[in-house]
């Protein structure tokens, strides 16, 4: 399920019924894919119920990675592309 921060919202990008956080819904998943999100204590205290939080962030001192299980520093833009291809290509090797 896709979830966002309220800067998405508040940019006209999706709807609040996606939005985590404080003025949004609380989330538990069991891996929560953290992508661009800095870790602003309002998004933070949505999503704290994830059992794996997986984070990618260019600023390498964003709060997210200090409640990340495990982080990547870089760009979003290169780092999704490269994981749906690694994903699509381990499905249809199995």
């Amino acid at each position: 399920m896709v979830a966002v921060s309220r800067a998405c919202v508040d940019a006209g990008w999706i709807s609040a019924a996606h939005q985590v956080g404080q003025t949004g819904k609380t989330v538990s998943p069991k891996v929560y894919l953290a992508f661009g999100i800095s870790g602003a204590i309002q998004h933070l205290e949505g999503m704290r119920g994830a059992e794996t939080i997986i984070a990618v962030n260019s600023d390498p001192t964003a709060p997210i990675f200090d409640v990340a299980d495990m982080g990547i520093v870089g760009d979003l833009l290169v780092i999704l592309p490269m994981l749906v291809e690694a994903i699509e290509g381990n499905h249809r090797s199995n």
